[in-house]
């Protein structure tokens, strides 16, 4: 009893006496963090990837204030989604974690079996972390995490409590008021497009069908001997309404696609299923993506991009295999490629009326890819787009 009184004692002595140095370290101490004010940027933020760190930079500060030196923690906020095998770590703006740090986080948290320990050891390049979970919340098959990583030694449990729970809570509270306003503003787009595609269909392109009927019977009537002259000026009009039919079509599909989480992967999966059943060919992927690391709008343009290839493939290419590959040729370049054993395609002479190659090299480049057209090595069409990437996570 004695002892375990003792041990009790001294354990209150190392808390008071942290405490005090905390207190006692700086002559001025910093300003009073406004929790409520934090929660509500990180709730009304517009780009989570930039408002985020700030947050934490905050918190950061506030715990170099309030411990000793060889106490301090690392603030990292972790969004981990098993299901689709993918880790976005958050940290303050004066961190930058080795890629072994990243990748030891990774395998622990969203790769593996979600950890029950109070403490993890974290293997980096330069020496072991000690990780101290702390899980948030969850959603939508996301979990998020608070993590303090210890160089050196850990503080004790009740004082780091102590001085986390206000940050636990805020983090709490922005961060999943701005999952729910993210939900909210995703469901508004999606109804939007729907909205969009019913009035494409049931107006332009019902029109743009019944031209494209009309032009081709038109075309078929100047192949008679008196109407000779006309000819040229009927298979433009046949071919370019023909071509804004595809368009149009391609543009009711394309609004309606479902971008799960900006999942670029997802969308290719989704897509070469639609292409398999509007034909005969073969299709198979290689998908070496281990992380989305793209923007919500390079995913998008990507995914255009590649549909497009799809459906000339479909329907220009007589083939009967088509192979996308999807991988990265370092942490810093993504490639994908699409490759038929059909007729071909010489990108230089291609038809005036069609317009599916010029938008694609148009869409590369609002995102800074470099599309490629080249024949394949046996046969067929090869095309490969290459986009350079940041190396936030």
């Amino acid at each position: 009893m004695i002892s375990i009184k003792l041990k009790l004692w001294q354990s209150i002595q190392e808390w008071v006496i942290n405490l005090f140095r905390g207190v006692t370290k700086n002559a001025t101490p910093s300003t009073p963090l406004d929790y409520n004010d934090l929660a509500f940027t990180l709730a009304a933020a517009s780009e989570i990837s930039k408002t985020l760190p700030l947050v934490l930079t905050r918190f950061q500060e506030q715990l170099n204030d309030v411990l000793v030196e060889q106490q301090r923690p690392q603030l990292f906020v972790l969004f981990s989604q098993p299901s689709s095998s993918e880790s976005f770590l958050h940290h303050s703006q004066d961190l930058s974690p080795s890629a072994t740090f990243i990748q030891s986080i990774h395998r622990k948290f969203t790769v593996g079996r979600a950890p029950t320990a109070d403490v993890i050891d974290i293997g980096t390049d330069s020496n072991s972390l000690k990780i101290i979970p702390k899980r948030l919340f969850e959603h939508d098959n996301q979990i998020v995490w608070l993590l303090f990583a210890f160089h050196a030694d850990l503080p004790n449990p009740k004082l780091l409590s102590w001085h986390s729970a206000s940050i636990e809570n805020t983090l709490s509270k922005g961060l999943q008021a701005w999952h729910q306003r993210e939900d909210q503003i995703n469901q508004a787009i999606e109804a939007e497009r729907a909205m969009y595609a019913a009035e494409l269909h049931d107006s332009l392109a019902q029109v743009l069908g019944y031209l494209r009927m009309k032009s081709v019977k038109l075309d078929k009537l100047c192949d008679a001997p008196e109407y000779q002259a006309l000819q040229p000026i009927s298979k433009d009009l046949a071919n370019y309404t023909q071509c804004a039919y595809h368009q149009t079509r391609e543009l009711i599909t394309s609004s309606r696609l479902s971008m799960q989480s900006d999942n670029l992967s997802h969308g290719v999966i989704n897509s070469i299923k639609e292409f398999e059943h509007q034909s005969a060919i073969v299709f198979d992927l290689d998908n070496r993506l281990p992380l989305n690391m793209l923007t919500p709008q390079q995913s998008m343009q990507m995914l255009y991009i590649i549909r497009e290839s799809l459906s000339n493939i479909v329907r220009h290419s007589h083939a009967t295999f088509a192979r996308v590959v999807l991988l990265l040729k370092n942490s810093q370049r993504l490639e994908i490629q699409i490759e038929d054993n059909g007729i071909g395609i010489d990108p230089d002479a291609a038809r005036t009326d069609s317009f599916g190659l010029q938008i694609m090299k148009e869409r590369a480049e609002r995102i800074g890819a470099e599309l490629t057209i080249n024949p394949g090595s046996d046969g067929g069409t090869r095309i490969c787009l290459n986009l350079t990437i940041g190396d936030d996570v």
